[in-house]
């Protein structure tokens, strides 16, 4: 029957959204600021042109990544060894779905700027920190403590668990910045220029814990130092 084969390329349709969400970490956090994004829209007085904008860049980045996942697939069905064009393909349709997710970026930021920059504004009018020579201590300390957490692993044969100096120093810097000022824009450069640099590092370590270690650290450092000025 006609609607038995409907029911089974509905069946095959999940399928592959299961597949891909399962086995793409890229997907998982797509789904994840999808998430977010749905519940800000159900929050905040989003007139219906700006909600139906922000599904159409939701569902552009999840169709983007469903491509990106088949013509991974079929390359690496092909062309099971490496290949150069296996590589542009690949690369192509990264790119296509990097796109889509600046898309997808550049409304949200468009449609929620103005309530987060009020509420930023509310926020850091009551809580800001004016920059002082305690700013300085806080980056000191951190160093420090940094220093003295690493040559603790290191004597402890744990390697591992050393922190990076350089992400610990630069998410202390970041969470300083985002804790000074009230500007929503700045606060943004700010998080997006340290994604950036920790993503970086990420990316070329062979070893991540230290990466993620010397993050948290850095944070915590910062928060707590704040709250103690």
């Amino acid at each position: 029957m006609w609607w038995s084969k409907v029911l089974h390329s509905f069946r095959f349709a999940l399928e592959g959204l299961k597949y891909t969400l399962v086995s793409q970490r890229n997907m998982r956090i797509h789904y994840m600021a999808a998430l977010i994004v749905l519940l800000l829209a159900l929050y905040l007085p989003l007139s219906k042109m700006e909600v139906l904008l922000l599904f159409i860049s939701i569902l552009l980045v999840l169709v983007a990544e469903l491509f990106n996942t088949a013509v991974e697939a079929v390359v690496d069905m092909v062309s099971p060894d490496f290949h150069p064009l296996a590589k542009v393909a690949k690369d192509v349709a990264a790119g296509a779905v990097l796109l889509c997710a600046g898309l997808a970026v550049v409304v949200g930021v468009s449609i929620f700027y103005p309530y987060l920059a009020a509420f930023a504004f509310q926020t850091f009018e009551q809580s800001s920190h004016p920059p002082d020579i305690s700013l300085a201590a806080l980056i000191t300390l951190d160093f420090f403590l940094t220093l003295m957490l690493k040559s603790a692993m290191h004597r402890w044969g744990r390697p591992e668990l050393e922190p990076s100096m350089t992400t610990s120093l630069a998410s202390c810097i970041a969470t300083s910045l985002v804790l000074m000022t009230g500007h929503l824009l700045v606060i943004l450069l700010v998080l997006f220029l340290t994604a950036l640099l920790i993503g970086t590092r990420l990316r070329i370590k062979t070893r991540k814990n230290p990466v993620i270690l010397g993050t948290i650290l850095g944070i915590v450092i910062a928060w707590i130092g704040f709250q103690l000025m």
